[in-house]
């Protein structure tokens, strides 16, 4: 069985580069361009077959990444799912560190700043897989 990776970002040029990422790797992807349908598709994940991992940009028109993130958290907070013991690993991708210390606060589990190494994203990725 596969596991499920979420993609969000507004920038196609920068979704389709992760998702470049994982050409050859066992993963089925999902990339979506902008926070609201990351949030719907992520609800939407959670009666059928819920992501494994969610990469995430920060700067988004409508509902940034930050706002995103705090959903799904509220959303395992709801369900009695504490960060780290069974909720989905979220990576944050940002082109600065602006928003790292709130993302942290926020319970991301890990910051990218663009650019970045396709093996460093696959490093962070299978390490929160385990």
């Amino acid at each position: 069985m596969n596991r499920k990776i979420m993609i969000v970002d507004d920038d196609r040029g920068s979704r389709a580069l992760v998702q470049k990422a994982f050409e050859n790797e066992s993963f089925e992807i999902t990339s979506v361009d902008d926070g609201r349908k990351a949030i719907a598709a992520y609800f939407n994940s959670l009666s059928t077959s819920p992501y494994n991992l969610i990469i995430l940009d920060v700067s988004m028109p409508l509902v940034n990444g930050i706002d995103v993130l705090k959903k799904i958290r509220a959303e395992e907070a709801s369900r009695g799912i504490a960060h780290g013991a069974g909720s989905v690993p979220i990576i944050i991708i940002s082109g600065s560190t602006d928003r790292r210390l709130e993302a942290l606060n926020m319970k991301c589990d890990d910051y990218l700043i663009k650019p970045f190494s396709r093996d460093v994203l696959l490093g962070k990725v299978k390490e929160k897989l385990g």
